[in-house]
């Protein structure tokens, strides 16, 4: 037997239930340098300082963490010599 639910109008469970933002969690090197505002070159150059740390999936396929990249580079941040308190 088919009941059709026509009339009743659409589910509100579906349409109230929240949905949660989907984040990236690996990003690729182009990604990373937009959201750094460097360059693809900048990211190649601290990959070769041992500066940045990379999720190296194969040969070809390189990904990083944007939280462990920038608690990486937030130790060569330069303190201000100097300063008045």
């Amino acid at each position: 037997m088919y009941h059709s639910n026509e009339g009743s109008g659409p589910s509100q469970t579906a349409a109230t239930a929240p949905v949660p933002p989907l984040t990236k969690t690996l990003l690729s090197k182009r990604e990373l340098a937009a959201i750094l505002g460097v360059s693809e070159r900048t990211i190649e150059n601290w990959l070769a300082e041992k500066r940045i740390p990379r999720l190296r999936l194969s040969a070809k396929l390189t990904r990083f963490s944007l939280p462990k990249v920038e608690a990486a580079l937030n130790r060569y941040e330069v303190k201000e010599v100097g300063a008045r308190r």
